[in-house]
């Protein structure tokens, strides 16, 4: 078997396999903030990046979404009300198997007694099954 031959045999067999198993599989996504000064907070400004729209969004216990509905990539919301490290978006999708193609960032954090933007370095959201 020539060079080529091998090359292109063994690209079609990691594809294969690549492809295998990777069936859409309907769920829930979840945005998960990290918030250092947990319940003290009381706005969350962000983006939201995804391959494809949502079916639905539902925010955290205490939290109330603006800027929907969440239909086109990117999305920019905010969520208001008493802001705790967790879930703070859960998301149903047609295949969490793309989780990785789902972003979030943090535009602002504000203070729920002062409206004082907080600094960002020491906040995380990240998107998981």
């Amino acid at each position: 078997m020539s060079r080529l031959r091998r090359a292109a045999f063994a690209a079609s067999v990691g594809l294969l396999l690549a492809c295998s198993g990777t069936e859409p599989v309907a769920g829930t996504l979840k945005v998960n903030l990290a918030d250092p000064n947990n319940g003290q907070d009381g706005a969350v400004m962000l983006v939201l990046l995804f391959p494809t729209p949502p079916v639905s969004v539902s925010v955290g216990p205490g939290l109330t979404l603006w800027g929907g509905p969440v239909t086109t990539s990117p999305a920019r919301l905010v969520l208001t009300g008493t802001v705790t490290s967790g879930t703070i978006l859960t998301l149903q999708v047609d295949d969490i198997n793309k989780v990785g193609q789902y972003r979030v960032t943090l535009l602002a954090v504000a203070n729920g007694a002062t409206y004082q933007p907080q600094p960002l370095s020491s906040y995380s959201a990240t998107v998981t099954k």
